[in-house]
This record gives C-alpha cells, sequence and structure tokens, in this order.
C-alpha cells in the first residue's frame, strides 16, 4: 500500500541504481511520473549517487530526466552540482595527503583502484576488476596513468573493486590505510567507496539543505544499499526499497516495494500535493 503523508516535500532525493533504476536499467513509467508530480508541485528533485557527477549526468540524458531545477549529489555527496547551469555548488574532495597514502596502500591488495575526476576515470591498471564496466556505466573516458597521486591528488573519491568475498576480507585494511580522515562503505557488491572524512550522502543532503531554507523534515529521500544510509537517516522520511540490503531496512522509516515494482510511485503517489 502506498504510504501517507499529510504534507508534500520540498525535496525529494533518489540513489540511481537499485532505486531510481529498475533492474534492466530503465525507469519506470510510474517513477517517471511520481517524478514528475513531486516537480509540478514544487519540490526540488536531488539525484544523489555514488557516480560521478559526469555519470549522473550521463544517466539522466539517457533517461531524458529534465534538468530545470535538478540538483546532482555525486560520489557520494562529495560534489553538489546545478544540473542545468553546471554550477559546482559544493565540494568536498579527498585531501592530497590522504589521497596519497591511499594509493600507496592499495596497490598493495588485490583490488582495482578507480578515480573519477571530471569526465574521466584515472587507472593504474588497464584491465583492473570493473573498470571497462564501470567506464562504459557512466560514459566516462579510462585514462591509463603511471601515479595516481599526480594524476588525480585531489579526488572527489578513490573507488575500490574487486569481487565481494575480497572486499569483504580486505575491508578493516582498507579503512586502516585511511583511519579517521575517510568514510568508507559499500555502494554494491563489487564496489568500496572512499570519501573525506565527513562526506556522505546524508551530509550533503543536509548541507544543501540548509544552504536552501528547505527544512529537513519536509525531504524525503530513496536509497538500497549501504552508502544510503547516511541520507536515509537524514531526510525527513527515509525510504527503503524492497530489494535495499537489510542495515538501509533498519533505519527507514519506510520500506517500499522494490525498484522492479513501482517502490518509489507507492510512496510519492501516496503524498498530498498542493493545488
Amino acid at each position: 500500500m502506498p504510504a501517507r503523508f499529510s504534507w508534500s516535500p520540498r525535496l525529494v532525493a533518489f540513489d540511481v541504481d537499485g532505486t531510481l533504476l529498475s533492474s534492466d536499467h530503465d525507469i519506470l513509467d510510474s517513477t517517471r511520473e511520481a517524478i514528475d508530480q513531486v516537480r509540478a508541485a514544487g519540490a526540488t528533485v536531488m539525484i544523489a549517487s555514488g557516480r560521478p557527477i559526469a555519470g549522473i549526468r550521463f544517466q539522466v540524458a539517457r533517461l531524458g530526466l529534465p534538468t530545470d531545477g535538478l540538483v546532482l549529489s555525486g560520489c557520494n555527496g562529495a560534489v553538489i552540482e546545478d544540473a542545468t547551469t553546471g554550477e559546482v555548488m559544493a565540494s568536498w574532495p579527498v585531501p592530497a595527503p590522504v589521497a596519497a597514502r591511499m594509493y600507496r596502500g592499495l596497490r598493495g591488495l588485490p583490488v582495482a583502484t578507480l578515480v573519477p575526476v571530471g569526465g574521466d576515470v584515472f587507472i593504474e591498471e588497464a584491465d583492473g576488476y570493473m573498470v571497462h564496466v564501470e567506464a562504459h556505466a557512466n560514459g566516462t573516458r579510462e585514462v591509463l596513468v603511471d601515479d595516481l597521486a599526480t594524476a588525480a591528488p585531489t579526488p572527489p573519491k578513490i573507488l575500490v573493486s574487486a569481487p565481494y568475498d575480497v572486499l569483504v576480507e580486505h575491508r578493516a585494511t582498507i579503512d586502516a590505510l585511511g583511519g579517521v580522515d575517510v568514510e568508507t562503505c559499500f555502494s554494491s557488491t563489487y564496489y568500496y567507496e572512499v570519501n573525506a572524512a565527513g562526506v556522505s550522502k546524508g551530509a550533503a543532503l543536509a548541507a544543501f539543505c540548509a544552504a536552501e531554507g528547505i527544512p529537513l523534515d519536509r525531504t524525503v529521500a530513496f536509497g538500497d544499499n549501504e552508502n544510503d544510509i547516511s541520507m536515509i537517516r537524514a531526510a525527513g522520511v527515509g525510504v527503503a526499497m524492497g530489494n535495499a540490503i537489510d542495515a538501509l531496512k533498519a533505519v527507514a522509516d519506510v520500506v517500499t516495494a522494490s525498484n522492479d515494482d513501482h517502490g518509489i510511485a507507492q510512496v510519492l503517489g501516496g503524498m498530498t500535493v498542493p493545488a
């Protein structure tokens, strides 16, 4: 059944993979209609993804989503950009000494290190795990470099890729490399995300709303994975998709249907929209 609220949202934030996109990497007609509905009611729409800004733009264009009034929160909230003007509204990169330390340490692990900067993704191994898939999915260019610290000294994030069991095995080691200077989380079973300390989707949502005078209790956020937990907690109403991990469902205000079963529309369709 649709969730029922007595108010209409001022901002609605959507994760991309596993949330806005169905399993076949498309957007359901019901989801598109729900987004049109909240936009017509005056709500700001935020696309909040682990993908880089270039990758979000690529998906927005591919899906034919309108950019008027759209806000992009990329790399787990490390960069916030106005989709219409391209203005970078806020940015919180990984500091150079921290990034260099991470790069050095990751070279000794059985993982691939991918660093998105603008429309490029910098790599030190041409055939690293998921490198080609990541670049294709974001419409970005693979750039092979000798030294990531030189090519991307202050990246918006560092993406660590390997099969899930390998990432789980080495998660503590990766976390120890960054220590208190980083935030880490899974965004999928094969991606482990590294951001600067304090950077998250939830922090970005809160910062944007504070800057724009939007009360957090009038926001709604949808997600499915570990990197969405902070955003689900920060939003006035945090919604876990039916296909979400259990840890996200545990902190959500609402658990809706899956990304393939009209979960977004079930929630937004139940909201009161002013005339």
